[in-house]
């Protein structure tokens, strides 16, 4: 019997850091307006337009990035580069960190890796959001990018990929400008709602929880009305991240936003173990109530381990 369980009934709220990783991440993280106790980091290997507005700020150089990311736990179970330490400064008060960033690159892909590494040496939980670079970008950037999302599975307890052809297939007139504008922001939704709901106690669950699907897949979606629960899980499902094989799903960690004073969670957990009867359920209502008295809900989606 498959399990649910709800987040955020501990006393203590996590201390979250929320990275951006390169040009994309630090411009995704401009979209976060982070809660209480959340901080933002802007990771990057000079100033750029895209880190104004965020206070802490890690400059590493790209060069030793990729062999900073291979390194594995095990065999070097401490921080061994000073780029390490200077990222753990910045962590070292946190227990939760979600890296975000753009994949196929010399900086952020690898980056993102180095963020997993430092944070599993620390003991923190962490989560990443990547994006897969467009087809029409190339093959050496996509193989590239298929290099860091392997070593970036190995160092985060979770990852969530995004593919940029999903999005441009969804909205095939958007000009690529807003349809990177368009990703980030949908990328800093579940990025800012995890460190919004997540206890501290939540901590060492979730990252079980994560490491046991092999790959994580995003989906959003909202409804008004009478089926208002139906329609938003419906089109979560249906969301261009997200996995046409429902009954795939072996995690699912649900997000619901609705109506000040209104009680849908036993409605759309419903919703999603009709669609996916074997995934275990880890479920929040979101702090921050549902506009024009709809539901929202996001879903990451966790797909089967390797055994």
């Amino acid at each position: 019997m498959p399990d649910t369980w709800r987040l955020g009934t501990g006393e203590e709220r996590v201390r979250a850091a929320i990275v951006g990783c390169g040009g994309a991440g630090c411009n995704t993280l401009r979209h976060v307006t982070p809660p209480a106790g959340v901080e933002r980091v802007a990771m990057n290997d000079a100033p750029h337009p895209s880190m104004i507005g965020i206070a802490r700020r890690v400059l590493v150089p790209s060069g030793p990035l990729k062999d900073i990311a291979s390194l594995e736990e095990k065999a070097i179970p401490t921080l061994a580069t000073n780029e390490e330490k200077e990222l753990s400064d910045v962590l070292v008060d946190r227990d939760f960190v979600v890296a975000i960033g753009g994949l196929g690159g010399e900086f952020g892909g690898w980056a993102l890796g180095v963020v997993g590494r430092v944070a599993r040496i620390l003991g923190d939980t962490s989560l990443a959001f990547a994006t897969v670079p467009f087809t029409a970008e190339g093959m050496l950037r996509r193989h590239l990018a298929e290099a860091q999302l392997a070593t970036l599975r190995g160092r985060a307890d979770g990852v969530v990929a995004f593919g940029n052809d999903a999005l441009l297939r969804a909205y095939p007139t958007l000009p690529l400008a807003k349809a990177f504008a368009a990703m980030g922001a949908i990328m800093a939704r579940p990025a800012t709602a995890l460190a919004t709901v997540l206890s501290r106690s939540d901590l060492v669950p979730l990252k079980r929880f994560l490491g046991r699907a092999k790959e994580w897949r995003f989906g959003m979606g909202s409804g008004a009305e009478k089926h208002r629960c139906f329609l938003a899980v419906d089109e979560a499902y249906a969301s261009p991240w997200f996995t046409g094989r429902h009954e795939d799903i072996r995690q699912a960690l649900v997000l619901i936003a609705q109506p000040l004073g209104a009680s849908y969670a036993d409605e759309v957990l419903r919703e999603v173990r009709l669609r996916s009867p074997r995934a275990d359920l880890a479920w929040a209502v979101l702090p921050e109530p549902a506009a024009e008295d709809r539901v929202v809900v996001q879903i990451l989606a966790g797909l089967d381990a390797p055994s």
